[in-house]
């Protein structure tokens, strides 16, 4: 293979790989400093108008993305010696699927990486941009052993895709309506194959492939448009993983979750549920409003307060409070009231050694062998996190039947504060999540019943309970 060709700022290293009509190299950049993978129309190659577009498309759609941490970036892109190249950042090989094809994931590793995955997949659905060619060997491997989804050659906006676009198929990866010519891809297709990449990493192969057995491009094709999903057969994987992968697989695109965020959410339950540690979801426009930052406003050197993070606690506090609404103690929702309430107290004790007796009694007395977390009764001077949170009402829940789907709408009667989140219920399948959204759509021909949840700090309002008919 001879060497790349040449760039301006850019030194060939070597070549990496080949794609459809286009080839892979390692360059160094000259300013600044650092390794880059360099993608470039391969010289024999004659582009069609429609595939300068693709190249081009792909430029833009990979841009678009280009701050999120599981997606790989764009650097830069141009043409050299009437070639067009996409300057990338650089993820040494081997991709995930040569990764799990030799050692599959862990069950826990597997679960994070869907979520960091998933995350991906939603925020190029939220920048309009529909993949239609998620497979391991499309996830890369950054320095840092994250996941970065790549290729994005074949993607098209969610508005623009139509039945005169020209689809490469993967085949173990691809849903039955894209074999069959029935979708050129949509949000529901890549959800398919984001279920089919993460069942991968649990097994090493494609869902319908079979070990030593007829895996051509026709075989593959049948068993995926006739054969229902396989589980992945390791003692290891919890029940609502595999109910999960086989939603996502699901024949018919509207049984499978509606999007790539509520598939992160569902892995974010299976991991709380098995007590592996929870994976952020990175979505675009899921941050806190600046807004929210308490801070001074003359422009030194202040400190701001950013809303805490939601994770599961185990206080006193908030083991009562969710003990009263019957969840266990792994559902306990944040509680950093009691983490304030503990620093302030831990302040306390250090201005009493300093200060003696009169501070003591100023701030309360008490026995110094009394539960740290214990709630004092306020007085004047009571920081407001030590202070018994006010009592909240139940939320306000609308819903509307529009067929076979409902749609639940639920808001706070005196309006939302930060850090609010939201616990709802389907009391007809027990179906439960933990949500910071204020809308629901289920489908569902006969009565179905929601049951909604405020949930501030450590309080929770009293539960309200909307049926439709």
């Amino acid at each position: 293979m001879s060497g790349g060709p040449q760039i301006p700022g850019f030194t060939y290293l070597q070549h990496l790989g080949s794609g459809g009509f286009a080839d892979v190299y390692l360059y160094e950049q000259q300013w600044p400093q650092q390794r880059v993978a360099v993608k470039v129309v391969r010289p024999d190659v004659a582009l069609t108008e429609r595939e300068k577009s693709l190249f081009t498309a792909e430029a833009n759609a990979m841009a678009r993305l280009a701050d999120h941490p599981y997606i790989v970036s764009v650097i830069t892109a141009g043409v050299t010696e009437g070639r067009p190249y996409l300057v990338m950042r650089y993820c040494p090989p081997p991709d995930l699927g040569v990764r799990v094809r030799a050692t599959p994931m862990g069950t826990a590793d597997a679960i994070a990486t869907g979520v960091k995955l998933a995350s991906a997949v939603e925020t190029a659905h939220r920048s309009g941009i529909v993949h239609r060619d998620i497979k391991p060997s499309n996830v890369l491997v950054t320095s840092y052993q994250e996941p970065a989804l790549t290729d994005f050659g074949i993607a098209g906006h969610l508005h623009e895709v139509d039945a005169d676009d020209e689809v490469r198929i993967s085949y173990p990866w691809s849903p039955p309506e894209l074999l069959e010519g029935r979708s050129n891809g949509s949000v529901a297709s890549d959800v398919y194959s984001l279920g089919a990449t993460i069942w991968n990493l649990l097994t090493g192969r494609s869902p319908f492939s079979v070990p030593q057995g007829d895996n051509s491009a026709q075989a593959l094709t049948a068993r995926i448009l006739h054969t229902p999903a396989p589980p992945t057969h390791r003692r290891d994987v919890p029940p609502g993983l595999e109910r999960l992968l086989a939603q996502c697989l699901a024949k018919d695109p509207a049984h499978r979750p509606r999007t790539a965020l509520e598939v992160a959410r569902s892995l974010q339950r299976i991991e709380a549920e098995a007590g592996f540690s929870r994976t952020a979801i990175a979505v675009e426009g899921d941050r806190p409003d600046p807004a929210s930052y308490a801070g001074g406003t003359d422009g030194g050197d202040q400190t701001y307060v950013k809303p805490i993070t939601v994770i599961p606690a185990s206080g006193p506090r908030a083991a009562q409070v969710e003990a009263s609404r019957g969840m266990t103690p792994t559902e306990v929702p944040p509680t950093p009231t009691s983490s304030r309430r503990a620093g302030v107290l831990w302040a306390v004790a250090a201005v009493v050694v300093a200060a003696g007796l009169t501070a003591w009694l100023v701030l309360g007395g008490g026995d110094p062998d009394e539960d740290s977390a214990a709630t004092p009764s306020p007085t004047p001077s009571t920081p407001l996190s030590l202070a018994p949170p006010a009592p909240l009402e139940q939320p306000r829940v609308r819903a509307e039947r529009t067929g076979a789907v409902v749609t639940f709408r639920w808001s706070a009667p005196g309006g939302e504060q930060v850090g609010d989140t939201w616990e709802w219920r389907r009391t007809d399948t027990g179906e439960s999540e933990r949500t910071t959204d204020t809308s629901l759509e289920v489908r569902a021909a006969d009565r179905v019943c929601l049951q909604v949840t405020l949930v501030r700090g450590p309080t929770a309002s009293p539960t309200t309970n909307r049926c439709v008919e």
